[in-house]
């Protein structure tokens, strides 16, 4: 028996369960106690909950079996009745369908000390584990999962309107279903067009067995109608028939018939089941969050109100995903990896929401809001294996409905090869060192392109923004210590730090992590280096070969936007930024001459997050005369797609993918005032005796309530500064 789906059938047992519960709790007491023997029933409203069962040969112990959630008032009750029914009684069994683990030591005691009972609860866990050690058990719950899994499934798997929320055809929902359960169990060595279409034949063969089997034609009909129409699916589909033969499926050759093999509908059936799991598990914590968004918006909420806002979250998350996977298909397809920008979450999450065409009461919707925000910064295990299933099922979807041969496709992409890092990227790799290992989103993909043969470069001119940046936070942190007034917004370092609960007094100390006070630059280096594997190798010999035209135009780009966001700058320092980017981009422009590569196939690469880098290549098309060199830049959300879905994929371990993110939120905190950081402080200071989990949530809920009573909405870019990062600080 299939540990997932037996616990799938236990976790959708209700409260009208109660007698497939007595069945199946029956036959595993059975096999410890022998046969069993109604004891006591005590009427009233108790229903199957409120029997008791003793074994034969000793009526001191009792059994009782329940699906309530309130185990413990359960319990409580019958240990107060059995003083009257069986005063001989000396033990409690109490077998329930739910999960208590420790919860239940209170209740423990209490029972033992009032009513001279012990308690031996077995919850979820105890069926599970025993649940292969004896046919009878292993019976008993395949019963109990034919009852409650496999009609879930089977509607699962046909589509069934609202259950993959955003897809628009049930044909699409099937075939988004099965990319979703098969992909990861895939071989990553396997080529993704013929992974995708083993996936969509599997799916066109649900429902067949050895008396249930369709013609050829039947099952080219159903992987058609699950893709754009007018192309010819006929030949894929074939060798993937070919392919999954004596495997998978089966096929009678005198009528070309196939279905799946009864192996094959088990092992569907068992991974369908584990994905329905990590969707309980994933509702549960989206539940949480919209609880806790009680407290963060001052509402309250009935349970109408939270379960509305867990499905519109479920919903609009879901979108998301598909809007985020059909635009990195459209950027592969189109040859324009800087087509695919990294995108702040706040104003895709109010998208996905609009779009849903609901129109819920206004604190249901920020409760939506506000629990997909959480959900991306420190998913559990479960969830965050749940996400990454969906969002890279949804971008395979996407990918062959750009174009069937997704593997030809996908092979365009360069593999290995050299990136460049902008000191936008940097700064939230800086912040992470105070967030929990699991939250460091910049860094744990920096570190997975790295250990899958990316080479990692930084320039001079980026370690010495990165020295500029902290000798800036320290300015700040004296003035604000002073009680001065500091004019500006206030440096992301000194930020993340104040959010992670920390006194500005400390600030200097931290930030010696990376640079001392006689060779800032190269203790910067050193430290990208020794800490992630990021190399010093300089651009400005290839970028001062670039056509002079092309220098100028490029130069005066990046001029007007500095000088735009950077008022409070010298002339001096903007010239100095200025030079940086212009180095960056020209310098990696001029190194792939040599490269002779497709605009996808370039090993040399600038990653960055300065929305004006993505601009520059149409806003050249103005200013100078002749081609424009394909765009060097690239997104680290590109980056993100390409580990999970490029040619690299293979190289990246369950472990490394565990620790991707789903999405890179670069919703950077738009002008952090003085007057923020102040509030903020003041929480700091107030809550100093809380511990530092529940006090980097106050300080996440100030920070966020007041960015929301501002009213500003960020548009995302270097002018605003990592928000994920303190999000993943804070959490």
């Amino acid at each position: 028996m299939n540990r997932d789906r037996f616990e799938l059938a236990l976790t959708r047992l209700g409260p009208e369960d109660g007698v497939l519960f007595e069945q199946l709790a029956s036959a595993f007491a059975a096999l410890e106690y022998g046969n069993l023997r109604t004891m006591a029933s005590f009427g009233g409203d108790g229903g199957r909950d409120a029997i008791l069962y003793t074994p034969d040969d000793d009526d001191g112990v009792v059994f009782q079996y329940s699906v309530t959630v309130d185990f413990s008032g359960k319990i409580l009750r019958t240990a107060k009745r059995l003083q009257k029914t069986v005063p001989e009684a000396r033990e409690i069994i109490y077998l329930t369908s739910q999960v208590v683990g420790p919860k239940g030591d209170e209740v423990k005691k209490r029972v033992r000390k009032e009513y001279r009972l012990s308690v031996d609860i077995r919850d979820r866990s105890w069926f599970l584990d025993r649940v292969n050690l004896h046919a009878q058990s292993q019976q008993a719950a395949e019963s109990l999962a034919r009852i409650k899994v496999d009609p879930l499934i089977s509607r699962i798997e046909s589509g069934t309107p609202g259950v993959l929320p955003g897809l628009t055809r049930e044909e699409e929902a099937e075939a988004a279903f099965f990319l979703e359960v098969n992909y990861g169990n895939e071989d990553r060595k396997k080529g993704l067009t013929k992974a995708s279409f083993d996936s969509l034949v599997r799916a066109s063969l649900r429902g067949t067995d050895s008396q249930n089997r369709i013609p050829r034609s039947e099952v080219i009909s159903k992987v058609s109608r699950m893709l754009p129409g007018g192309r010819d699916y006929a030949p894929l589909v074939n060798s993937s028939l070919a392919r999954l033969n004596k495997s998978a499926i089966r096929h009678w050759r005198p009528t070309d018939e196939f279905c799946l093999s009864h192996d094959e509908a088990e092992k569907v059936k068992d991974r369908a089941a584990h994905l329905l799991l990590l969707q309980e598990e994933f509702r549960f914590e989206l539940l949480q969050f919209v609880t806790a968004a009680e407290e963060f918006l001052g509402q309250k909420f009935s349970a109408a109100d939270q379960n509305l806002a867990v499905e519109i979250a479920e919903h609009a998350l879901d979108k998301m995903l598909l809007d985020r996977g059909r635009a990195f298909a459209e950027a592969v397809a189109v040859d324009r990896v800087s087509d695919y920008q990294s995108e702040s979450i706040s104003p895709l999450i109010e998208t996905a929401i609009t779009s849903l065409g609901r129109n819920p009461a206004r604190k249901v919707r920020e409760a939506a809001a506000y629990a997909v925000g959480l959900i991306f910064t420190a998913p559990s295990n479960g969830v965050s294996e749940y996400l990454h299933g969906k969002m890279e099922s949804h971008t395979l979807f996407a990918l062959l409905q750009a174009t069937p041969d997704v593997q030809k496709t996908v092979v365009k992409l360069f593999s290995g090869g050299l990136i460049w890092l902008d000191s936008n990227l940097l700064l939230p790799v800086l912040a992470e060192e105070l967030a929990e290992e699991e939250s460091r989103s910049f860094t744990n993909l920096l570190h997975v392109a790295r250990d899958c043969g990316i080479s990692l470069r930084v320039t001079s001119g980026v370690t010495e923004e990165l020295s500029m940046h902290m000798r800036r936070s320290l300015a700040y942190a004296r003035v604000a210590q002073q009680g001065g007034v500091w004019d500006g917004d206030v440096p992301f370092l000194a930020a993340a730090h104040l959010a992670a609960g920390r006194p500005l007094a400390s600030l200097g100390g931290w930030l010696e992590n990376f640079r001392g006070a006689d060779q800032p630059m190269e203790d910067v280096a050193e430290y990208l280096e020794d800490e992630h594997g990021i190399r010093l190798q300089d651009l400005k010999e290839e970028a001062e070969r670039a056509d002079i035209a092309l220098r100028g135009a490029v130069q005066e780009i990046w001029y007007e936007s500095k000088s735009r966001r950077a008022k409070r700058f010298s002339q001096e320092t903007v010239q100095t930024l200025v030079n940086h980017d212009v180095e960056c981009y020209l310098g990696v422009v001029v190194r792939r001459r040599s490269e002779n590569r497709s605009p996808l196939g370039f090993n040399s690469w600038w990653l960055t997050l300065d929305s004006t880098a993505f601009k520059v290549h149409s806003m050249l098309r103005d200013r100078i005369s002749g081609e424009v060199p394909s765009p060097p830049v690239m997104s680290p959300d590109f980056l993100l797609r390409y580990l999970e879905i490029g040619p690299l994929r293979a190289e990246v371990s369950n472990s490394s993918r565990a620790k991707l993110p789903v999405l890179l939120d670069i919703s950077f905190l738009e002008g952090v005032s003085p007057q923020m950081m102040g509030i903020v402080d003041a929480i700091r200071q107030e809550n100093a005796a809380l511990p530092q989990r529940v006090l980097r949530r106050k300080i996440r809920d100030t920070m966020n309530k007041l960015k929301a009573e501002r009213g500003r909405i960020s548009e995302g870019g270097v002018a605003l500064v990592e928000q994920e990062v303190l999000d993943s600080i804070r959490a």
